[in-house]
């Protein structure tokens, strides 16, 4: 009875688990559609993933980056 009810919890939290993942792309695919990638520095699923302090240091990077490719060119 015991393993079954953990099997079940297992297989709860892997359906939580994926559900979320289609949330997340579904997210992006509608922020694709409506021009995000043209506009927009990351997805909508990237915030939803990282926390603030890497959301902060990312952002600083890829600015820096595109900022060292437009002095390059």
């Amino acid at each position: 009875m015991a393993v079954a009810r953990k099997c079940i919890s297992t297989l709860k939290k892997i359906k939580r688990k994926v559900m979320f993942k289609i949330k997340l792309w579904e997210m992006d695919r509608l922020w694709e559609l409506m021009g995000g990638s043209c506009w927009g520095l990351f997805p909508p699923s990237f915030y939803y993933t990282h926390t603030e302090e890497e959301i902060e240091r990312i952002t600083k990077e890829t600015i820096e980056s595109c900022k060292k490719m437009l002095d390059e060119f």
